[in-house]
């Protein structure tokens, strides 16, 4: 199929690639994910060991010597950066208790899109960020929330039930929302045929529909603005006149 796009790939076992290497990956990309498979078997099971939402990617392009300078310099023709939402990566359950892990910051904080949420009751008026739903009560208040970065403030119900109505963390936001992941190619044509396809199916934002509001408005305004000083300006012409003699 023509629109098809998935084949053989690799990705760093770790971040020192010179030292670690890489690690086949096959690739598949459907119309909403990019689904990462560590070989056949996985991908007839269903299984993969990273998955990529297409709408949270930034950016895909070729990488420079500058990007991965613990690359070997031969490898660099093959090599390409996906940019990508952090919230947008769901990996294995065993391949990312080691990142997780070092991110806890102790016991009873929990990591959500960059924020670290601890456990608080409210017994003075408080309101959730995320809904209209009181937050306190005085004797029995709820389980919430509180990040200890930005201080939102939540129901904790709202992560238990895997809701994506919290926002990241605005503190945080840098650190935790961008990622990026840098993928090896079996040959250069392979790399410039992913990055071409991958980049036409990174979702551009919508224009925003008052612009041609205001622009129309604005072309209304001038032209009526216009028309009232060519009016004006006729009355005037037209008083200096002077009178035909009698």
């Amino acid at each position: 199929e023509v629109n098809r796009l998935e084949g053989w790939l690799a990705v760093p076992n770790k971040q020192n690639i010179k030292r670690y290497g890489w690690k086949k990956q096959y690739v598949v990309v459907s119309t909403r994910k990019i689904l990462f498979y560590n070989d056949e078997n996985d991908k007839m099971s269903a299984a993969p060991s990273l998955v990529l939402d297409l709408d949270k990617l930034f950016h895909v392009r070729p990488v420079t010597q500058g990007d991965v300078i613990r690359a070997d310099a031969k490898d660099i023709p093959r090599i390409f950066q996906i940019l990508y939402a952090g919230e947008g990566e769901n990996k294995k359950m065993d391949e990312t208790q080691q990142d997780i892990l070092p991110l806890q910051g102790g016991p009873g904080v929990t990591i959500h899109k960059g924020h670290e949420f601890v456990l608080v009751h409210f017994h003075k008026p408080t309101t959730c960020e995320v809904c209209p739903k009181p937050l306190w009560h005085m004797f029995r208040p709820p389980p919430a929330l509180e990040c200890r970065r930005c201080h939102i403030k939540c129901h904790k119900d709202h992560l238990d039930r895997h809701e994506e109505t919290v926002a990241p963390c605005k503190v945080n936001f840098d650190i935790h929302a961008a990622k990026d992941l840098l993928v090896l190619a079996t040959t250069p044509e392979e790399q410039q045929l992913w990055v071409n396809r991958l980049g036409k199916k990174i979702s551009k934002p919508p224009a925003d529909p008052r612009e041609g509001g205001i622009r129309a408005s604005m072309r209304s305004s001038s032209s009526t603005s216009s028309f009232r000083r060519t009016g004006k300006d006729a009355k005037q012409n037209a008083a200096k006149k002077p009178g035909k003699p009698s």
